[in-house]
């Protein structure tokens, strides 16, 4: 395409009917998260926005900060692909911010719905679902705004918030469960990730007449390699090139079954799963006894 993406006409509601599938109980226990929603899900939230508000101070600042100059609304690729107002992360962000305003400002404890505030409920609640949901979290928008607002991090802070009750989807959790499990988000197990080592150490041989190996669980190596596990799956010429790169510069290097994913899926859903999965690359660090860490994705 060339030129500028059109800007679409406003479809109010047009992306209201896609909605995630629900996390599975198996993952949600993996994950150190409810099973199922709290029965007293509305104060839970509303203890966990107090907590996040108070730990993460920017989430404040971008919630007040906001003038609604709508810079971001033709930048986001969820509103251009659908037309759905809600998905203009100005708006997006306002599911958060009139809670926030209700709950937690003076201005919307006294004048209410007066001051673009309103009651956490149900209804407020499955539309947080739906369009914190559709959000991938890229950033765009805040390249674009004059106040530097990050809205990614105001749907960080919403689905910090829901994960914490017991709302999550399928997908996200799934991927975080793996990583536990297998080591990686495509639930590659250890005896298949160095079969396909050694497999591609023999195609190497075949195809090129190179005799370079592709370490794993190699003690004492200089360098540990956090991969994205798709390398080593699907992209296996980028596995071949790292590979190339170690040889060549005469660095000796491994891989992990413990930790083999430059991937973070704990970003799209909380901070807690976040921090222990990156735990997971400086855990495996230390148990090879490497002394650097390349870690790309």
């Amino acid at each position: 395409m060339r030129g500028p993406v059109p800007i679409p006409g406003i479809k109010i509601g047009a992306s209201r009917h896609q909605v995630c599938h629900k996390a599975k109980d198996k993952d949600m226990a993996k994950i150190d998260l409810p099973k199922e929603r709290k029965e007293n899900w509305k104060e839970a939230m509303l203890e966990k926005m107090a907590e996040v508000l108070e730990k993460y101070r920017s989430v404040r600042l971008f919630l007040d900060i906001c003038v609604k100059c709508e810079a971001c609304a033709d930048k986001c690729q969820f509103f251009l692909g659908t037309g759905d107002p809600k998905n203009m992360p100005v708006a997006r962000a306002d599911l958060f911010r009139k809670v926030y305003k209700r709950y937690f400002t003076l201005g919307g404890k006294i004048w209410g719905r007066a001051n673009e505030a309103e009651e956490l409920n149900e209804t407020v609640l499955q539309e947080w679902i739906i369009y914190f949901y559709q959000c991938s979290e890229c950033r765009r928008c805040s390249v674009f705004c004059p106040y530097g607002i990050d809205t990614a991090e105001i749907t960080m802070a919403a689905r910090e918030i829901m994960a914490a009750v017991g709302v999550a989807t399928k997908y996200v959790t799934e991927v975080v469960a793996k990583v536990y499990d297998t080591g990686n988000n495509l639930g590659i197990w250890p005896a298949a990730w160095k079969d396909n080592c050694a497999f591609l150490e023999q195609d190497l041989k075949d195809t090129e007449g190179l005799d370079i190996k592709f370490p794993v669980d190699a003690v004492g190596a200089e360098v540990l390699l956090i991969p994205p596990s798709a390398d080593n799956f699907v992209n296996t010429d980028t596995m071949i090139g790292y590979a190339k790169m170690f040889h060549a510069a005469g660095i000796s290097w491994t891989t992990s079954t413990y930790c083999n994913e430059g991937g973070n899926f704990g970003l799209f859903l909380n901070y807690a799963n976040l921090k222990k999965a990156n735990n997971r690359i400086i855990e495996a660090a230390r148990q090879l006894k490497v002394k650097k860490i390349y870690w790309g994705e």
